[in-house]
């Protein structure tokens, strides 16, 4: 029976994809990037579930059912991905972001005012 991988392995993979979806980027090729976005989908689909099992309950209280409406993205320094929303309590006129994010130790912490680089 196969084991799981660790967040640290499906970090380096979905990183790894990433890579490649640059590379095919600049050689336009729209279709392996259509598939390689598939690979990383079901990737952060894992990571999220991991991040909503081992969730604070104030965090788990604002957790969306699933991260496909969140922008997700990986520090390779710090070894954290982040899955990026909008901010429930935000008025419509100033738009505000929050992350939450997870480490490859399961620490999970929520970012408010988030600002992407």
């Amino acid at each position: 029976m196969a084991s799981k991988p660790t967040l640290k392995e499906m970090f380096q993979e979905w990183n790894e994809l990433n890579t490649k979806a640059q590379e095919s980027m600049g050689q336009f090729d729209f279709e392996n990037i259509k598939n390689i976005r598939k690979g990383q989908k079901k990737i952060e689909d894992s990571i999220y579930e991991i991040l909503k099992e081992n969730a604070p309950k104030n965090i788990k209280e604002i957790l969306p059912e699933d991260c496909g409406e969140m922008d997700v993205g990986y520090d390779t320094e710090g070894n954290t991905f982040y899955f990026v929303m909008i901010d429930p309590e935000s008025p419509d006129d100033d738009i505000k972001l929050n992350a939450i994010t997870i480490d490859i130790e399961k620490k999970i912490y929520l970012v408010e005012d988030f600002e992407i680089e």
